[in-house]
């Protein structure tokens, strides 16, 4: 499949794409999002990224009617948030001074993790915008973050792995703890 003009950097699958079929996403190094249906066949391209397109994750029920939104991230620094469905960008948040490279939807409802060479973790309201959370403690690249229930986790090219809480109820977020390093 070739649609892109620079290297895939990320992908991300949604069961509600293309009817109850299926498709997928991918980000590049071109700045776009290509949407595809499980089959192969291209459906569209997202354009609004600066940047190349580092992570992308999808989530279901987020939009108003209960369909499934894309939070994408980039390396100019940007969150965008999409309704993939009709190509609109919903959501431009300037998460980080640099690359973001890792991107998860939270715990509570509008809420999405990034994670940047900046080596910052940040949690954002997708809905107001706002800056819920930031997270300092890495010495080295955000290279990825996940949600679980009330946590967040985040690796690092320091070589630490940290675990963060993130109570899910209140959307707000709690201190850092614990860090596990890396390695055997």
């Amino acid at each position: 499949l070739t649609q892109h003009f620079g290297g895939v950097q990320c992908l991300a699958f949604d069961d509600k794409l293309d009817g109850a079929n299926g498709g997928y996403l991918s980000g590049a190094r071109d700045s776009t999002i290509n949407v595809w249906a499980r089959s192969g066949h291209f459906l569209r391209t997202l354009r609004s990224h600066k940047g190349l397109v580092n992570a992308m994750a999808v989530r279901q029920n987020e939009g108003k009617n209960g369909e499934s939104r894309v939070a994408s991230g980039s390396s100019d620094g940007c969150l965008r948030i999409w309704d993939h469905h009709s190509s609109r960008c919903v959501r431009t948040l300037q998460a980080h001074h640099q690359a973001v490279t890792s991107v998860v939807w939270g715990p509570g409802p509008s809420s999405v993790i990034t994670g940047s060479t900046d080596c910052s973790v940040k949690l954002w309201n997708t809905r107001t915008g706002q800056q819920v959370r930031s997270w300092d403690g890495h010495a080295g690249t955000v290279t990825q973050v996940l949600a679980d229930g009330g946590r967040a986790y985040s690796s690092s090219r320091d070589g630490t792995v940290r675990i963060w809480g993130v109570p899910a109820a209140t959307g707000a977020a709690g201190a850092a703890d614990a860090t596990a390093e890396s390695g055997a």
